[in-house]
């Protein structure tokens, strides 16, 4: 039996999948393939990890669904066991959250309207866009399946390992933890999802499937 997945978001590993446990090989290709199918744009180019506690089926039957995924989707799936450690759970923003990989996270279904705040101490996935005015705020990552048009606040609580990932990236604010930046001026359609991250305490904005590589 394949346990219900319940958190998705970026990470150092891109973007991660978490399940308790892994014992059903048709019910976890299934998962994979509703949630790729679901925002395929997302996800074209970048690597998927499945994390889980315990693992039931055998390494080949995962290298099969590995190949399939890859050569249908053009996604790359790995696996990686969970290693277990108390996480806190903030509740404030003077708390420091460091929950970015395997921490507590909203799923807002909609699209973030202008005049609108959505706020969580946390990862925020917004299914959806963030339109003009809106703004998303969380002290963990922000992980925006749609076109990020409005203002966005990642590592509110002061964590600057935190990203904001976006189909598209066109903000009026971006923010990470206390530095400030804003998305670059220019009219070139993104190709791909796009991910922005602190570096050298500057706010930068690439393309997902180099996360790992910057």
């Amino acid at each position: 039996m394949l346990n219900d997945y319940v958190k998705i978001h970026g990470s150092k590993d891109g973007l991660v999948i978490i399940a308790s446990d892994v014992s059903d090989i048709d019910a976890l290709k299934e998962k994979i393939i509703n949630r790729i199918e679901r925002s395929l744009t997302f996800f074209k180019g970048a690597q998927l990890t499945v994390k889980f506690r315990n693992l039931g089926v055998d390494e080949k039957s995962l290298d099969e669904l590995k190949e399939f995924v890859l050569e249908n989707y053009g996604v790359n799936v790995r696996f990686k066991k969970i290693q277990e450690r108390h996480l806190k759970n903030v509740t404030s923003e003077n708390d420091i959250f460091d929950g970015l990989e395997e921490g507590m996270t909203k799923f807002y279904k909609g699209t973030v309207r202008s005049g609108q705040v959505v706020k969580y101490y946390g990862n925020l996935v917004v299914l959806g866009d963030v339109n003009p005015g809106g703004i998303v705020q969380a002290s963990g990552n922000i992980i925006i399946m749609g076109t990020l048009r409005g203002i966005a606040h990642a590592g509110m609580s002061g964590n600057l390992d935190s990203i904001i990932a976006a189909s598209k990236i066109n903000a009026m604010q971006l923010r990470i933890s206390n530095i400030i930046s804003r998305s670059p001026d220019n009219d070139i359609e993104a190709l791909y999802p796009e991910i922005a991250l602190v570096k050298k305490n500057k706010i930068i904005v690439k393309p997902l499937y180099l996360y790992g590589k910057i």
